[in-house]
């Protein structure tokens, strides 16, 4: 009996095996990521924390940088390729602008640059700025965005890339072959203009955008109490987004309000979408303790370039709450959307710096009454078919607000506008995306360090380069 019961068992084994082996093995492949951005300061601490992952975990596919934001194209993809030379990842696509543009009858030709939003481009990729007037151009805008206050060439070495017009790939074709490599997962973290044109261009890759991550939007946000690092949770702001001047629209934030329709685009897909907006980031901003702890920590090149530009940017705020109203925007979404992937077998979003919830929101992009030309909306402005066949009545044929003090948006008290509005609705409207609410506390009680994500970010950014970096 025994002799029999071996062989017997030897072949269960070698039957159950491989199967384990394979499942073992699909689990350990790296998740492929793309990230789309505007290359503001906390885009360039998001790209930070996620470079310095386990490539066999999270492998940066590419970046396409969206230029109708808070820095210029040329700028801002240089910025990219003296980090990417810095941290040994030189080898990473860069794409940025392209000079396709939009046919009156809204047929979208080739390399669309994304200078303009979706539905101010025409065939020049010169033009108005709509809703760039909300980012300013001198101090602490623009002009300090596209050197990162001085600091970029002072600091960061510079490699072979740099960018070159007319030579440069565009942010269509890399996007286009990133996702075209296989399933994908996308960080957006600026405005949605690229992306939603890689949408409507390119709808037969589709399929390999696994899930898309956004840093935007403001839902249920809540004011700062005035008295100490955290937000206050009992009294909801009047004006939640994070505009300024906010005398025409109280309810947007600046990556959203850039591009609501292509934002809109982006949020109806019908691809999985996790939000984490100011509702989320108002909980966490730069403590004074986290950044008493960061100049500690200064063993790392990476380290060392975002405390320097803290430190700048707390000198030169212009009051005395930059540890309150400095929040952690996008490397808050980034750490968010990571420890999300890493429990990928959950559905509620669980993850380790994050409190989630399910929302059924959708995306202003105009304001009523629909379907009244004013001479504010190209989509519908003496048109007799509308562009990209959007309903002469529907939500998208309204007022389009015409800049930061248009007369249509103010009134006494609060404006009116909406553009840009992540609103919870219920009925057609409503797509059900997972909602970042409230930063998580630390798990350590007694620590000074008050959001779990604090010490993670400390963690990793002062963490030497590992042995599979080598």
């Amino acid at each position: 009996m025994i002799l029999l019961a071996i062989p017997w068992m030897i072949i269960l084994i070698v039957s159950i095996g491989p199967p384990i082996k394979k499942n073992l093995m699909d689990s350990e492949q790296p998740r492929r990521i793309l990230v789309d951005t505007d290359v503001d300061t906390d885009d360039v601490f998001a790209l930070f924390y996620l470079l310095k992952q386990n490539k066999s975990e999270f492998d940066l596919q590419a970046i396409t940088i969206n230029a109708n934001g808070w820095s210029d194209g040329g700028h801002a993809i240089n910025h990219i390729y003296d980090i990417l030379f810095m941290m040994d990842k030189d080898h990473i696509p860069v794409g940025v602008g392209g000079e396709g543009g939009i046919l009156p009858n809204g047929t979208i030709l080739p390399n669309v640059g994304g200078f303009l939003p979706i539905i101010d481009q025409g065939m020049s990729t010169a033009g108005g700025c709509r809703y760039r007037q909300a980012i300013w151009v001198g101090p602490n805008g623009r002009q300090d965005i596209n050197s990162n206050f001085g600091l970029r060439k002072a600091f960061l070495p510079q490699g072979g890339r740099k960018y070159t017009p007319l030579e440069q790939p565009t942010a269509q074709q890399v996007m286009i072959n990133a996702i075209s490599g296989g399933p994908t997962t996308v960080f957006l973290i600026g405005s949605h203009t690229n992306f939603a044109i890689f949408l409507m261009s390119n709808p037969h890759l589709k399929k390999n955008v696994e899930h898309i991550y956004v840093m935007g939007g403001a839902i249920r946000s809540y004011c700062s109490n005035g008295t100490n690092s955290t937000r206050s949770e009992s009294e909801q702001c009047s004006s939640i987004g994070n505009l300024y001047p906010k005398e025409s629209n109280p309810y947007a934030e600046y990556n959203i309000f850039l591009d609501p329709f292509a934002a809109y685009t982006v949020l109806h897909s019908g691809i999985p979408v996790t939000l984490i907006p100011l509702d989320a980031t108002n909980t966490i901003p730069v403590s004074k303790d986290f950044f008493i702890e960061l100049e500690k920590r200064q063993n790392t090149y990476e380290a060392q370039y975002c405390y320097q530009s803290l430190k700048i940017i707390r000198d030169n705020w212009q009051t005395d709450r930059f540890h309150e109203d400095y929040d952690m925007w996008d490397y808050f979404m980034v750490g968010t959307a990571l420890s999300i992937m890493r429990n990928s077998q959950s559905y509620n979003g669980e993850n380790e710096f994050s409190e989630m919830e399910y929302m059924n929101i959708t995306l202003v992009t105009s304001n009523g009454p629909y379907g009244i030309s004013d001479g504010s909306n190209p989509l519908i402005d003496g048109l007799a078919v509308p562009k990209f066949n959007i309903q002469k009545n529907g939500v998208h044929a309204g007022h389009v607000q015409m800049g930061m003090r248009d007369p249509f948006c103010s009134r006494v008290g609060k404006g009116k506008c909406q553009d840009g509005y992540m609103k919870e609705v219920a009925g057609p409207e409503a797509v059900r995306v997972l909602v970042a609410t409230k930063a998580k506390p630390s798990h350590d009680s007694g620590s000074l360090l008050e959001k779990e994500f604090y010490e993670s970010f400390l963690d990793v950014l002062s963490s030497p380069k590992a042995d599979w970096e080598v």
